[in-house]
């Protein structure tokens, strides 16, 4: 879009001399505009390429030697932008007005009409709310917790004053569901003669299965784990995400036709390979990226008394297993796994909790709103300082080094970490936890499976329909991309459902995922005033108070009233009703 942008006002001021400049910059600029109206073609990258190159080189003057050069060079740094318009007919920005029935709805993952149910909601239609964002997406109480709404940063209401509650309001509908609700009115029925195994019962396992169960195919889930949600039901902390509330979501899934077999791991006695041998006819991977990442430093010893891996130490918690810590805790890392654990140490007995973090705190991945809580709570989080090693007497912690880490460029721009061994710091601790990432684990697989692997070690699959190289069988969510954020594993796994159901019926080409406009203002019972548009500062969510709420894991955020949700969702100015 800025590339046309630019193009239009050169092309406006070309003399008309020659005809390189006045002829193709029009060309070009015809290109640039059907690509931002979603009907480009795979075929103009190449002509952009070759119409630019030759305005340059035959243009009489400066205009014509330049104006080209926005194109080509957006083209050649964000060329994944011009392909995801083209193939995927999808704007990042959400900046291409043509292409956007609302920002909102465009910048999420699963594509959810967020629209139309924060207008139910206005409209006190909580069940209604519920079903359109299950059309789209199976954990709406879940993710009206723990998503990090990247709907709302692309909110037009936050041009005005502040974006809506999206994710607070998907919350409190979807608690409404299943306090007043809850079960699935009926299993969907299975009208495929054909059924898919699913390896994993986490978020992108469970949602490919919903929706192919929806689609009328039988489905069985394999989880290893005595426990479905992945990653939801054994480490995300209850604080966050009581378990009562990821339960309900998973019954309703199991109510809705799904078949989830727990305790039954896939593994080298039980192979993707035998799954099909025993009639499946297709099978997705979706075992998530459950293995914690060493740090790799001297004293970080197998065997060590008061050394943690993060994953492991939540999971440990979440499942019941007796831990107290106690004095100093040092916590390693900066993502969300790092805080939830930093979090969890004082509600386990640590007294003293520290966060140390290689960047700055600007730069830690973890999401804002809980680094925020976890700073009320105590934790006192240290930018820019890299561990060095981990002090140990008698088989036990005792503390860490740490070295100043600090950013550098090179002259290209290009950024990247460096350490000063001369400026350190030792770090009293009776814990240390290594909270610096995880990474998928496919040591399930057999030896001499073929599945072809990737280099950082998950299974190389196609980007559009996470195919792998053995026919039927398909893998997404975390376990290819890494640890990523809820609902991009739930879009994964709804797109999914949808390669699977082309696969087994015999279909090629590309998994077209496409925003719909399902309803009008009057459909859906909202009556738009005025005062829409008048300045309203959004509904702050309230808390629990930070002192009592760390001595026990009870959820930290409250919900909003019927009467607060009502306000908040009419607060949304409803952009997808504009003329496009």
């Amino acid at each position: 879009e800025i590339a046309r942008f630019f193009l239009s006002f050169t092309q406006s001021e070309s003399c008309g001399k020659c005809a390189p400049c006045r002829l193709g910059t029009t060309q070009l600029l015809e290109i640039l505009t059907r690509i931002t109206q979603g009907k480009g073609r795979i075929e103009d990258l190449q002509n952009i390429r070759e119409l630019g190159e030759t305005i340059i080189t035959s243009s009489l003057c400066g205009l014509g030697q330049t104006a080209p050069k926005p194109a080509l060079s957006t083209l050649k740094y964000f060329l994944k932008e011009y392909e995801d318009h083209i193939l995927e007919n999808r704007c990042a920005g959400a900046t291409c007005d043509s292409m956007v029935i609302s920002a909102c709805q465009h910048s999420c993952p699963a594509g959810i009409d967020v629209p139309n149910y924060v207008a139910a909601i206005a409209s006190g239609k909580y069940e209604k709310a519920v079903e359109i964002i299950m059309e789209r997406n199976p954990f709406p109480a879940v993710c009206g917790r723990i998503c990090v709404h990247p709907c709302e940063f692309k909110c037009r209401r936050g041009e005005l004053d502040e974006p809506v509650a999206i994710r607070s309001l998907k919350r409190f509908a979807s608690d409404w569901y299943f306090d007043h609700i809850g079960k699935a009115k009926e299993p969907f029925a299975v009208t495929k003669d054909q059924k898919v195994a699913v390896v994993g019962a986490g978020p992108a396992g469970l949602t490919c299965a919903y929706f192919l169960a929806e689609m009328g195919y039988a489905v069985t889930v394999f989880e290893g784990q005595s426990v479905a949600g992945g990653m939801l039901g054994i480490a995300i902390p209850e604080f966050r995400l009581p378990r009562k509330v990821i339960q309900a979501e998973i019954e309703h899934i199991e109510r809705s036709g799904v078949e989830i077999r727990y305790n039954s791991p896939i593994d080298a006695r039980h192979t993707v390979n035998d799954l099909l041998e025993e009639g499946y006819h297709s099978v997705f991977i979706g075992a998530g990226a459950q293995s914690s990442k060493r740090i790799d430093i001297p004293g970080e010893e197998e065997g060590l008394v008061g050394i943690h891996y993060g994953l492991q130490f939540l999971t440990d918690i979440r499942t019941g297993k007796e831990i107290q810590l106690k004095g100093k805790v040092v916590v390693l890392g900066g993502g969300n796994v790092a805080i939830d654990v930093a979090r969890t140490a004082p509600r386990v007995g640590a007294r003293d909790v520290q966060i140390f973090y290689r960047r700055t705190k600007e730069e830690m991945p973890a999401w804002e709103k809980d680094i925020d809580e976890a700073i009320e709570e105590g934790i006192v989080i240290n930018p820019l300082w890299a561990p060095k090693q981990i002090m140990h007497q008698g088989g036990k912690v005792t503390g860490i080094e740490f070295m100043r880490s600090m950013t550098v460029f090179d002259e290209e721009g290009r950024s990247s970490l460096s350490v000063d061994e001369n400026v350190t710091q030792v770090v009293e601790a009776e814990t240390i936890i290594i909270s610096i990432g995880q990474a998928p684990d496919i040591s399930f697989l057999s030896k001499d499976s073929q599945l072809e692997r990737a280099l950082w070690g998950s299974l190389v699959v196609d980007e559009n329909t996470l195919s792998t190289n053995i026919p039927g069988v398909f893998a997404g969510g975390d376990f290819t991309t890494g640890p990523s954020i809820i609902i991009n594993a739930i879009a994964s796994g709804r797109r999914a459902a949808l390669a699977i159901d082309k696969y087994l019926k015999g279909e090629k080409g590309r998994v077209e995922i496409v925003d719909e406009k399902t309803a009008m203002k009057e459909d859906i019972g909202l009556a738009l005033d005025e005062e829409t548009e008048e300045e309203r500062p959004r509904i702050k969510i309230q808390l629990e108070k930070p002192e009592e709420r760390v001595t026990d894991f009870r959820e930290v955020e409250k919900g909003f009233s019927k009467e607060e949700a009502h306000r908040e969702a009419m607060r949304c100015l409803r952009c997808d009703l504009e003329e496009k």
